[in-house]
């Protein structure tokens, strides 16, 4: 029963990220800068927001067409406990929230596309609940379209100490 408990605890911030949408398109930029976008961050972007439209819906079936068979959530405070697509999509289905997504990046291996951003939750009704996430979705490719294989989630914000010091920008372009 105590897993049990670990598990319902962390959907919340879970079920945050799964289900927002996005308010606004454009990445977060540097005053002065025009953001672009990929042609592949635009496909995922249409990807991951008409999936989190079908869950704040509640259109399971349209649900059920995005996600792989073998679909699960990893969830960065419990990575050895995956969330099985079964009990996802129950609990993602009971829940309704909005946000938006943002800070994009997608990189294509062929038939696996690995898509990240950044989640920021709307108005919640506490402020531990107000986090942002950093989502990793991976996706299949299969026949013309896409699937959902695996979710991972965390909180975005992590302590300085544990980031490696900086040598610079990269420039990419979103």
């Amino acid at each position: 029963m105590r897993t049990l408990t670990i598990v319902s605890g962390a959907w919340a911030v879970a079920l945050a990220a799964c289900i927002a949408y996005p308010a606004a398109a454009q990445p977060v930029q540097p005053p002065g800068r025009i953001p672009t976008v990929t042609r592949l961050v635009k496909i995922f972007y249409e990807l991951e927001t008409g999936l989190a439209a079908n869950l704040a819906a509640h259109d399971a079936k349209a649900i059920d067409r995005t996600l792989d068979r073998d679909f699960e959530l990893r969830a960065g405070a419990m990575p050895g406990t995956p969330v099985p697509r079964a009990d996802w999509m129950r609990q993602a289905l009971s829940a309704s929230a909005a946000g938006s997504i943002d800070q994009m990046a997608v990189h294509d291996f062929g038939s696996v596309a690995v898509v990240s951003f950044r989640q920021v939750p709307a108005a919640a009704p506490s402020a531990s609940a107000a986090q942002d996430l950093f989502v990793v979705d991976c996706w299949k490719r299969e026949g013309d379209g896409w699937k959902l294989a695996t979710r991972y989630l965390s909180k975005a914000a992590a302590p300085a100490s544990a980031m490696p010091p900086s040598t610079g920008t990269i420039d990419k372009r979103y």
